[in-house]
């Protein structure tokens, strides 16, 4: 009799641990569109050590052994790195695709623009002293300088859209490796109470994947359970110690912004030199390919501006002053350049005569001016084998980043089906596992009712 009681107790035991994996897979499959979500695999072993009667050992059940995540420890690994370099190349060619100062195709671009202004002096020429003639040349001199303004200020605003992405980023970040070190803490007292705490495991990793995607930082485990990060200026996350991120001016690149790593507890931090993920490729485009653009067209701006002040100067208005400039242009060619106010207001003072004793019939100094058509500048190319030059580079620059997104994102994409393959829930399965814990489940319940109907007979012999 005492068998039987044994018996009963042990499937007792055993209906637990078949209750135990039927919420398990009931856990599966209700968070089945759940992001970040890994399925969780209830590990059953049979009950040591097993009973001996006579010379044999009888089992005594099942027992529920760890809940454990269904994770593929090569992927894991591998992950980090990829998605740190799918976040950055896309990044950088998001921000670079969005400038549409240098497209060849716009219909308002720059090299129509000089066409016009080039176009209007061979007009003028004709005829040097007619006002009216004077007066739309200098409407397409004025459009030139609108364009240049306008293709600057389209970059100077990209870049400070980066910057304000930079900031809000920042703060992100910050929040993020908070929560991560308060996870840590989490989950290692969870796992000092024993057991795997997997719900806490796949916040932490949630966490883990935004951080390293938006800054690139390495993932450092240690021994006590933890999850740091590390940025080459020092520490983001270490245990329970999270870093702060924010930004500050910085005069020597225009104003723009540079980002700060403060260690926890500490009132000061260091300027990041390098950074990953997204936030190192918003700094990729920020910094290179936008800047080079905007020194470009700089660059373009000063030395068409000179070269046709320079011509200008020598000749004569039909009030037979000359040394005047064409155009004013100030720090930021490109966006300061401008018609000079008092030739607007009077376009009798534009300098087509050659002398003052050629007033007002003498064009000589407009052909002059129509030469800059064909000077070399400062980069040894004309002004619009320059622009050319500028729109080429530029598409190279957007072209390299959107190959280097689409690459990385392909490596990101196939880790990610990998990681799927092996942690995702398939409806499917845990359907068919769960029915196998129900019959499972019913089965022990069947040996409990032997075993009552079994005790009953052996009362009644009593």
């Amino acid at each position: 009799m005492a068998d039987l009681f044994a018996l009963l107790s042990w499937s007792s035991s055993s209906l637990s641990a078949h209750r135990a994996t039927t919420a398990t897979h009931s856990h599966n499959l209700q968070n089945a569109n759940t992001q970040g979500f890994s399925r969780q695999r209830g590990n059953l072993a049979a009950t040591l050590p097993a009973d001996r009667f006579g010379g044999s050992f009888i089992g005594r059940g099942v027992a529920m052994g760890v809940i454990s995540q269904a994770r593929d420890g090569f992927v894991e690994r591998q992950l980090p790195d990829a998605l740190a370099a799918s976040a950055r190349s896309s990044a950088q060619a998001s921000a670079l695709e969005g400038l549409t100062a240098l497209d060849p195709d716009g219909g308002a671009g720059l090299t129509n623009a000089l066409s016009s202004f080039y176009s209007s002096l061979r007009q003028l020429s004709q005829a040097p002293g007619d006002v009216g003639t004077r007066q739309a040349f200098l409407g397409t001199a004025r459009t030139v300088a609108l364009t240049f303004n306008r293709a600057s200020q389209n970059v100077v605003n990209a870049r400070n859209g980066l910057d304000t992405q930079l900031s809000a980023n920042a703060r992100r970040v910050s929040d993020l490796a908070r929560s991560l070190a308060d996870l840590n803490r989490q989950v290692r007292v969870e796992t000092g109470s024993g057991g795997a705490p997997n719900d806490l495991l796949d916040a932490r990793q949630r966490v883990q994947d935004e951080l390293v995607s938006l800054t690139g930082a390495q993932v450092i485990p240690d021994g006590e359970g933890n999850v740091n990060l590390q940025l080459d200026g020092g520490a983001l996350v270490n245990g329970e110690l999270a870093a702060s991120l924010s930004t500050q001016v910085n005069v020597a690149n225009g104003g723009h912004l540079s980002l700060v790593l403060t260690p926890a507890g500490s009132a000061t931090g260091a300027v990041l030199s390098t950074l990953g993920g997204t936030m190192g490729g918003q700094l990729d485009a920020r910094d290179g390919a936008l800047r080079t653009a905007e020194a470009s067209l700089d660059t373009l701006a000063l030395d068409f501006a000179n070269a046709v002040n320079t011509a200008h100067q020598a000749g004569f208005g039909l009030d037979g002053v000359s040394g005047r400039p064409l155009f004013t242009v100030g720090a930021g060619a490109a966006r300061t350049l401008a018609v000079d106010p008092a030739m607007l207001a009077d376009p009798r003072r534009l300098a087509a005569a050659g002398s003052a004793a050629g007033v007002p019939g003498d064009a000589s100094n407009l052909f002059g001016l129509i030469q800059t058509e064909s000077q070399a500048l400062s980069n040894g190319l004309d002004v619009f084998a320059g622009i050319a030059s500028a729109i080429a580079t530029w598409g190279s620059q957007v072209q390299t980043a959107r190959t280097a997104a689409e690459r990385d994102g392909a490596v990101m994409t196939q880790l990610e089906s990998l990681r799927e393959s092996v942690s995702g829930v398939s409806i499917d399965e845990e359907l068919v596992a769960l029915t196998q814990s129900q019959r499972a489940f019913e089965a022990v319940m069947k040996v409990i009712k032997t075993t009552d109907e079994m005790l009953e007979t052996l009362m009644s012999l009593k």
